[in-house]
């Protein structure tokens, strides 16, 4: 990224000769700022090699997520369609969306906790924008060459040799594109039965909608946009300085070994007192994926992908001047004063999520596998037979949350001598979600003291382990002179 436009605005003071002539057109200043695409340069090194590591074992994790399969059925699929949501082996209802705001609680509070400890390295390391925007960049990398060849092709215009290049790496950015979306969709309908419906074109209206959205964005953000995304559109560069101490973990440019900078053949003995080692080669600006040089301080726009460390230590190691002159740090430590590793808002972050993850796994490990609610017919409180019997009607919704098909028995109990007209046994599949319509009549001749009386009803699972869950409704008579 280019510096941005640093002309003076015109300063007006009281004096007259400060004053623009009289009737002189006013002077304009552009604050626009044309962007100008950065092309890194490719580096190895073991920080990039551990990142690349990282970069593989997510993305796979990504694509294999919705191959996954527990009991036969998808491992992790969130079902909008019948709002059940399968992780492996629980199932997981709307009445249960508190687990939800629950771990999106845990991920911000680990977010916070690891950006006090250590800065920006999720941004370099985790995220996604960063991850699939080095695929991208790999893919461009195979079909249009390294740095250099980029720049030449550039400023070479238009060729013949330029556009077939290009056409050939948006067509694997397109195949790429679609392959993120496609599994993606994958986590809401099962991947097994969608492939199919993909390659015959039977998809429906949302689902073309929902396949070719996520698709457009991905090669839009990470493809074309790649850095300004993290320049202009994700917050959280921006409130990360708030979480920011002096022991935050930084890239950091060692200045008093560095300066005086300056170029010098690759056999030019380091003079103590005449030269610093950094030659201004400008190799840790020409890897940065943001285009910065640390070598200017920390800038929000790092992200702490230690690209320049490697690129640092690669000319380092080949001008025999020791360590790299850029290396991960603190602040205190560049100061020469004490660094501290617990420090009350790490403690206390770090408490937050210890916390939140106790109680959804107290939660998780407590939760009962089966969901129970009984609705009374709305259309009417009761119906009156011809023989005067005086039947109530109710909907039964049974909810297994276990992937195992579970058997259940349908119990009651009430003041009053009612009959139950419905099935006793149930069976219901793993994940899935019953709903029973059912009857409860009494003889005209019974007496009764209220207009309603309680009725409890029960759900019983013997196996694996014994599970009662209860639910009370009301059973609805007439007046009593109506009786």
């Amino acid at each position: 990224m280019s510096s941005a436009d640093t002309t003076p605005l015109p300063t007006l003071g009281a004096g007259s000769n400060d004053r623009p002539p009289k009737g002189a057109p006013p002077e304009t200043f552009s604050l626009y700022e044309r962007w100008k695409r950065i092309h890194p340069l490719w580096v190895s090194g073991g920080w990039q090699t551990w990142r690349r590591v990282v970069l593989v074992i997510l993305v796979a994790i990504y694509y294999l997520g919705p191959w996954l399969s527990w009991n036969g059925k998808p491992g992790f699929l969130f079902d909008l369609t019948h709002r059940r949501f399968t992780v492996l082996w629980a199932t997981f209802v709307p009445e249960e969306f508190i687990l939800l705001a629950w771990g999106l609680l845990i991920a911000a509070l680990t977010l916070f906790t690891v950006t006090v400890a250590a800065g920006r390295l999720f941004c370099g390391w985790a995220c996604p924008q960063t991850i699939w925007t080095l695929v991208y960049f790999t893919i461009e990398r195979f079909v249009e060459g390294d740095r250099n060849a980029r720049l030449r092709a550039e400023k070479s215009g238009w060729t013949r040799n330029r556009l077939v290049r290009k056409a050939i790496k948006l067509s694997l950015w397109s195949v790429v594109a679609l392959s993120i979306s496609i599994t993606f969709v994958g986590y809401f309908e099962p991947i097994r039965e969608l492939l199919p419906r993909i390659v015959t074109l039977d998809l429906s209206g949302w689902e073309q909608v929902a396949i070719l959205g996520p698709a457009g964005a991905s090669f839009l953000i990470s493809g074309v946009l790649r850095e300004q995304v993290c320049f202009h559109m994700c917050p959280y560069a921006r409130f990360q300085s708030v979480m920011f101490d002096h022991d935050s973990l930084i890239i950091s440019y060692e200045e008093g070994r560095g300066e005086p900078r300056g170029k010098r053949r690759r056999d030019a003995a380091l003079v103590e007192g005449e030269r610093g080692a950094c030659i201004d080669c400008k190799k840790c600006v020409n890897v940065c994926p943001t285009g910065i040089d640390i070598r200017d301080g920390l800038q929000y726009q790092c992200i702490g992908c230690a690209a320049c460390i490697d690129a640092c230590t690669d000319v380092m190691s080949q001008m025999g001047y020791g360590e790299s002159l850029v290396r991960y740090s603190t602040q205190n430590h560049d100061q020469g004063q004490p660094g501290k590793v617990l420090r009350p808002r790490l403690v206390g972050y770090a408490s937050l999520v210890v916390v939140m993850v106790g109680l959804v796994s107290w939660y998780a490990t407590h939760r009962v596998p089966v969901g129970f609610t009984i609705e009374r017919d709305r259309a009417r409180l009761y119906r009156v037979d011809w023989d005067g019997k005086v039947e109530n009607s109710y909907t039964l919704r049974v909810g297994n949350r276990e992937s195992d098909v579970r058997e259940y028995r349908v119990e009651f109990d009430a003041p009053l001598p009612v009959v139950y007209h419905g099935p006793e046994r149930l069976r219901v599949e793993g994940g899935a979600l019953e709903i029973v319509p059912v009857r409860l009549t009494l003889p005209g001749s019974e007496p009764a003291d209220s207009e309603r009386v309680d009725v409890r009803f029960r759900i019983v699972a013997d196996e694996p382990k014994a599970i009662v869950v209860e639910e009370t409704t009301s059973f609805r008579l007439p007046p009593e002179d109506e009786r």
